[in-house]
């Protein structure tokens, strides 16, 4: 059962996308997203784990990211962590994205991104970018039929960008 307060430090928004479907968006509880990484670490294409140290991670995350969380029915259905400290470029950065198994095929991450990219506009930032590998088929189709392109492709391992309009 999604309770704010053990997921966010701060709600900075809500979004009411339906009666049964919502995004919050705030800074997380480092207790949270670590939790939430490590639980569903093999469902990246990559566990985030051969990657990246978890803790220090969830710490990161949670002391400079602004996450966005949906919730169906109640539950946390699945986050974006994202960055947007870097006023100067005005340009955002999409970290992690993550929907659970059993919400997927509800365009959850389509809402999700979204909500990151309307973020971005009433921050007055001009561009979100991510990192996919091109072999991450599901999540590189995702994010350009939601509007990115691609800027580079580095062996496989793509930077993508969303021009905020």
């Amino acid at each position: 059962m999604f309770e704010v307060e053990n997921v966010f430090r701060g709600v900075e928004s809500k979004l009411q996308i339906n009666e049964d479907v919502s995004i919050y968006i705030g800074q997380p509880r480092e207790e949270f997203f670590y939790q939430y990484v490590c639980d569903y670490d093999s469902d990246f294409y990559e566990p985030l784990s051969v990657r990246v140290n978890l803790v220090a991670f969830a710490e990161k995350i949670s002391r400079l990211s602004t996450m966005f969380v949906v919730v169906s029915s109640s539950h946390v259905a699945g986050i974006v962590a994202s960055y947007f400290y870097d006023v100067e470029s005005r340009k955002g950065f999409i970290t992690l994205v993550h929907t659970k198994k059993e919400f997927r095929g509800k365009r959850l991450a389509y809402r999700l991104i979204d909500a990151v990219v309307h973020y971005a506009k009433m921050k007055n930032f001009l561009n979100v970018d991510l990192v996919v590998y091109r072999d991450n088929v599901a999540a590189f189709n995702l994010y350009l039929s939601s509007g990115f392109d691609l800027i580079s492709d580095d062996g496989g391992r793509c930077t993508l960008r969303r021009v905020v309009k």
